[in-house]
């Protein structure tokens, strides 16, 4: 048997690599736009971008960190892509960030290590804010990147959001991008410069001569009482992750306004903690409907805690729409109540989280007219009159 040639090796390698990222790539791809009008069209891009989505959540199965900085952006990039895809965008921008998003995804999947750092300009986007895209040169050279690197990451990649929303409908349209950008930005030099990292050995400093230091005798020290650590505080456990809302309303009523409170509360207790609001909605009416219904929902909550004395850079919001409803086995109208929620997810310490159902809101069934005679019958002991 013939020694095995580690050039062929290494071309089949590749090979298969490139076969399969073709593959992933094609169960990715969008119909043409002009064909973006029947409901099997649109079902068919909604499997793709779930297809993309499921390799992301692969990939941290696998073990990689979900605030690695390439996950992160290629999450980054997909929410991009899905967000223009329910406003209609008519522009390459869907397939563009879409493409960014799945190349990210097959670098990881195939392990390539040294991964550019680099954040494209798409061409439907333009650079705007040279001072945000210094500090984020800046953080990326800094030592305390890797505790940096999550917000980073969606920073950049807002940044191209925002240019894009800039040349296609103008600052007002681009203005919420660029101030998640700001907050994002805030929140990566936070992290960046509270990082623990090992301390530097002393430098001796030039020209000045060391001086001869005498030893003194050892002193023995009387030993002190070991001191007992605090207990542990007690949020850390039983923290609510969600609140419910009305069909078709987006206000925070009496009982999502105490849980609201003990989510400021614990935030004011753990300065490192950081939240990201996903907004929800259940499965009736259109999805740019409930795309806008979503945002509205989630940015009562973000405005709600920011009133309550959360800084606004500890927030990072998100809209999906009808993604994903719940369904618990009980009747449909419990699981539409289920699914009009904000989500909460906590971030920089572990914590003991549960969905509450305290404020709950479910709609009362429409009682149908046949109905409504039976019960009349039954009120007053006579048979409703037939009409002709």
């Amino acid at each position: 048997m013939s020694a095995r040639n580690p050039r062929r090796l290494a071309t089949l390698s590749l090979c298969s690599a490139l076969w399969l990222a073709a593959g992933a790539h094609a169960a990715e791809a969008l119909n043409p736009q002009e064909q973006r009008i029947t409901d099997q069209a649109v079902q068919a891009d909604l499997k793709g971008l779930q297809a993309l989505q499921d390799r992301i959540a692969r990939v941290n199965a696998g073990g990689m960190a979900a605030d690695n900085y390439y996950l992160v952006k290629a999450q980054a990039w997909l929410d991009f892509a899905t967000h223009e895809y329910h406003e209609n965008d008519r522009s390459q921008v869907i397939e563009q960030a879409l493409e960014q998003s799945s190349w990210l995804v097959g670098q990881l999947e195939g392990g390539i290590s040294g991964i550019t750092l680099d954040t494209p300009v798409i061409p439907e986007s333009q650079r705007l804010r040279e001072d945000l895209w210094k500090i984020a040169a800046e953080l990326k050279q800094h030592q305390g990147f890797s505790c940096a690197a999550a917000p980073l990451a969606e920073m950049e990649v807002r940044l191209v959001w925002a240019g894009h929303e800039n040349k296609e409908l103008g600052w007002r349209h681009a203005r919420e991008h660029f101030a998640a950008a700001e907050r994002l930005a805030k929140r990566a030099q936070k992290l960046a410069d509270n990082c623990i990292c090992p301390p530097e050995a002393p430098k001796p400093c030039a020209n000045i001569e060391t001086p001869v230091v005498v030893t003194p005798p050892p002193v023995v020290p009387a030993v002190p009482e070991p001191v007992k650590p605090p207990p542990a505080p007690s949020l850390l456990a039983n923290v609510p992750r969600n609140i419910h809302f009305g069909l078709d309303k987006s206000d925070i009523n009496a009982m999502s306004a105490k849980v609201l409170e003990r989510v400021a509360k614990i935030l004011k207790t753990y300065p490192a903690m950081n939240i990201t609001l996903e907004g929800h909605t259940d499965a009736r009416a259109s999805q740019a409907y409930n795309l806008k219904l979503s945002k509205r929902r989630v940015d009562a909550v973000s405005a709600y805690l920011i009133k309550l004395g959360v800084a606004p850079e500890r927030i990072s919001t998100y809209a999906r729409g009808m993604e994903n409803t719940l369904n618990d086995g009980q009747d449909a109208l419990v699981n539409h109540a289920l699914s009009r929620r904000v989500e909460i997810h906590y971030q920089g310490v572990e914590i003991e989280s549960y969905a509450q159902r305290d404020d709950l809101q479910v709609e009362t069934a429409k009682v149908k007219p046949a109905a409504k005679a039976r019960k009349a019958k039954a009120k007053s002991g006579k048979s409703p009159r037939k009409t002709r």
